[in-house]
């Protein structure tokens, strides 16, 4: 081929390769050449928010201020949006009314647990968010939208060094000299204040003479606040800049296109066909010794409560493993009847396993009381049944929104279920239905669960629990470590868990 010229290649399975010339110079796509044309604006517009992401985020992901952060975050990219004429797109409200929803919750409890999964929850409803603004993803199907989230995901790492890539570029085109001054001035300046804080502390301590000079002025400056907040401030910059300058690249692949050959239906048949007879056996024990109650056969010295308790997380592992396995059989083979049978007995039966599973978690809870950790398994287990409903549809219509489904019942569940603070539901249910009240019961919300239960704990009678004197202390050293520790949940850390539980310690402390 001359040089300059493209070089295209059909291959066997039809797709089209192209060749790109060596030494042709790589183009910047339009969209981000417009942002970094306009680096003023859009430069500025991430800085600003950079401003906002520190002063609602640094050392506080669980204030009052959180969801404020969530707030401003959606209207930073509808502004951005805006000025590249791009409108919101059909169905954006649905991820919207989520994110936010998601960091009042945030704002509404003291659990580890959900502070981390709103976090995560946040994140995908906003990827899934912007890519729904700049493509067309109404056609797309599970493992392409998983592909191109990834996909996205690596252009915004890669796209980190655009900022100052940009900015270089657009005040270097200056003619007049005053934007490259300032800015080679600003650069200096932030340089300067950043060596500062490393330096400065440093030899306050090796001389004393110095020290004492310079002491009394230098005593006022916190320079690991200032560390801490330039950093979340320029974190907040960057990733905003990087993130719309990645959508902006359209570097997603047109369509479901997929690189990997559909294999023969007989390997999955056969494969699923020993699986499925071995769940209907499963399934038909289920039905008769679970289910119905049935005491013939058990072996001996095995009671029916503790056949029945038993096997709960085999069987929720079980369950999981069945939905990825009917999910890479429909990816990996060629449609056939027969196989979309033998994977619907499947789900079938992992159906049946679900509730198996939850009338274990449900006779293990009236022995042995309610927990975090046991609201969510059956949480979990009524997740993965609408997941498993989606899928059997899915099977039997190419153009059911998989995706999009998966995503509508986790969101809505998990948005209920953050909301709803499962440490007061337990402690609520194991003081009304505990028949023998053991001192155990409340200390593992004291040490285990969050400070959700606080004000709950105020209204037990420790008189009615075995060791009581034991109980006292504890709760008493429960309470002052709470009014110790939430002193400030105030303005910026305003958390409504946090405080109610402050209430709750200081009226115990009698404060």
């Amino acid at each position: 081929k001359r040089k300059g010229e493209m070089n295209m290649n059909t291959g066997n399975n039809g797709y089209q390769y192209v060749e790109e010339p060596i030494k042709k110079k790589q183009q910047m796509p339009p969209l981000v050449r417009r942002i970094a044309d306009d680096y003023r604006f859009f430069g500025g517009l991430s800085a600003a928010y950079g401003a906002v992401f520190a002063f609602c985020l640094y050392k506080n992901l669980h204030g009052i201020t959180f969801p404020l952060c969530i707030a401003a975050t959606i209207g930073f990219a509808y502004v951005f949006m805006k000025k590249i004429e791009f409108r919101l797109q059909k169905g954006s409200g649905f991820y919207i009314a989520g994110m936010i929803l998601l960091g009042i919750s945030t704002a509404y409890t003291s659990s580890f647990f959900f502070h981390f999964f709103n976090m995560a929850g946040i994140i995908l409803l906003f990827f899934v968010f912007m890519i729904h603004q700049f493509y067309n993803d109404y056609e797309w199907n599970l493992p392409g939208y998983l592909k191109r989230m990834l996909i996205l995901l690596g252009t915004t790492i890669e796209c980190i060094p655009y900022p100052i890539m940009h900015g270089t570029a657009y005040f270097s085109k200056d003619k007049s000299g005053k934007n490259r001054t300032a800015a080679a001035i600003g650069i200096g300046a932030a340089a300067a204040a950043g060596m500062l804080c490393i330096i400065l502390p440093l030899l306050l301590k090796s001389d004393l003479m110095f020290s004492k000079i310079f002491g009394d002025i230098l005593k006022y400056i916190n320079f690991g606040t200032i560390i801490g907040v330039s950093v979340t401030f320029a974190t907040g910059t960057f990733l905003s800049y990087s993130f719309f300058a990645a959508l902006c690249r359209h570097n997603f692949p047109e369509g479901n296109t997929r690189r990997m050959k559909y294999y023969h239906p007989l390997v999955g048949i056969t494969f699923t066909g020993i699986i499925s007879l071995v769940y209907v056996m499963y399934c038909m024990v289920q039905i008769i010794y679970l289910f119905g109650r049935i005491r013939i056969g058990l072996p001996e010295g095995v009671t029916y409560a503790q056949y029945a308790r038993g096997g709960f997380w085999e069987l929720l592992f079980v369950s999981i493993i069945n939905f990825v396995m009917v999910l890479v059989c429909m990816y990996l083979f060629y449609d056939n009847i027969l196989l979309k049978t033998i994977l619907t007995v499947i789900s079938g039966c992992t159906f049946i396993m679900i509730i198996s599973a939850a009338y274990r978690m449900k006779l293990y809870v009236a022995a042995y009381h309610l927990t975090f950790l046991r609201i969510l398994v059956l949480w979990f287990l009524a997740v993965l049944a609408l997941i498993m409903g989606g899928v059997i549809a899915s099977m039997y219509k190419k153009s059911f929104p998989l995706f999009k489904y998966i995503m509508a019942a986790v969101s809505v569940t998990y948005i209920l279920f953050a909301f709803s603070r499962p440490d007061v539901i337990a402690i609520r249910y194991n003081m009304e239905h505990a028949q023998i009240k053991k001192a155990e019961d409340i200390t593992y919300f004291l040490y285990k669960g969050s400070v959700d239960a606080a004000p709950e704990i105020l209204k037990i009678n420790i008189y009615e629990y075995d060791d009581s004197e034991y109980l006292k202390k504890q709760i008493y050293s429960y309470y002052e470590r709470i009014s110790t520790d939430y002193e400030d949940v105030f303005f910026r850390k305003a958390n409504y868990s946090e405080i109610r539980a402050k209430m709750a310690a200081d009226e115990y402390l009698g404060k």
